[in-house]
């Protein structure tokens, strides 16, 4: 893909089959060779997003929309009629495009339906203030949809990444995350949500939160601070846990506490927050770790380690090698 040509086959193969590692990697490579492109995929995949809550073009002329937005299409793409029937659902979000169904789009949402923007993050960190004062930490590569109006209703969509939500207390409307059929509902709170694979992990910082599955036959769950659930949408799997050595926040706050954490756990979560591989050899010493680094520089944190445990530490680029004594 070229900068000055938009591959929108590429595109929607991506969108339509994002687990494909080569394909999303091709789609990377695009979207970073320059701020035009990243603008055009973020526009094309809130596209993408919104269609299924597109119901008014099911009574547009899609035939007549198709001709207009294949004029509107560069020569050398490939062109409509070529593509299988599949790739219709493609065709009726691209026809918002079009003049005349963006009219008819937006003269269907103005009558009263709940308009969604979006807030998506591709390499870095970044937040969002919502409407009614709530606000959300995206980590890199995560995305959720909105109310534009959050009067009435505070119901916020989780697409994909790692969101950390701190919940204002100013309304009585319950606030609601849903993530596929899950959902988690609070008056007043913060909490992670980590999305992998369609798994979904959560814990809870503050105040309590109610996860609903989704499925019929198990129950909701209740968490509070400290606590943390993880649930596998394809098995059904529900799993409660002591989030307390979580640190499943640490991307945004910076900040790492354990209590009464074994040294394996210490060094699973300081490889997370600063991006390094860290191998344990030899004897592992069973002491547990009681402490809290805020902000602190790599090497401030391996000293503390050294001097905590009968260790030696290599460090070298990114890997750093401890080896028990």
């Amino acid at each position: 893909m070229e900068k000055e040509t938009v591959n929108w086959l590429q595109l929607v193969q991506h969108l339509n089959n994002p687990q494909d590692a080569a394909l999303a990697q091709q789609v990377r490579q695009w979207t970073a060779a320059s701020p035009e492109n990243e603008a055009t995929f973020l526009q094309v995949q809130q596209l993408w997003q919104l269609s299924p809550d597109l119901k008014i073009l099911d009574q547009l002329d899609t035939q007549t929309a198709i001709a207009r937005l294949q004029e509107a299409l560069p020569e050398e793409e490939t062109t409509i009629h070529q593509l299988p029937a599949r790739r219709y659902r493609w065709f009726r979000v691209a026809a918002v495009m079009v003049p005349i169904v963006a009219a008819a789009y937006w003269f269907y949402h103005s009558s009263g339906s709940i308009i969604y923007k979006e807030k998506a993050t591709l390499a870095a960190i970044d937040s969002l203030l919502l409407p009614e004062q709530s606000r959300v930490y995206l980590d890199k590569n995560s995305r959720v949809r909105y109310p534009e109006k959050m009067q009435k209703n505070r119901t916020v969509i989780m697409e994909q990444g790692t969101a950390f939500f701190d919940v204002s207390t100013q309304t009585a409307v319950p606030f609601v995350v849903k993530i596929g059929q899950s959902s988690i509902t609070v008056l007043g709170t913060a909490f992670n949500i980590h999305m992998e694979d369609r798994r979904i992990g959560v814990t809870v910082k503050t105040g309590k939160i109610k996860f609903a599955t989704g499925h019929a036959n198990t129950p909701a769950t209740i968490l509070t601070a400290g606590e943390g659930i993880r649930f596998d949408p394809a098995t059904g799997s529900v799993e409660q846990f002591n989030a307390i050595n979580s640190n499943a926040d640490a991307w945004i706050t910076h900040e790492l506490v354990f209590v009464d954490a074994p040294l394996s756990e210490v060094c699973k979560k300081v490889e997370a927050l600063y991006q390094v591989k860290i191998n344990l050899r030899g004897k592992i010493p069973v002491k547990k770790l009681n402490a809290t680094f805020k902000n602190n520089k790599l090497e401030e944190v391996l000293e503390v380690l050294q001097a905590t445990y009968p260790i030696t530490v290599v460090h070298r680029n990114r890997e750093i090698t401890i080896t028990g004594r």
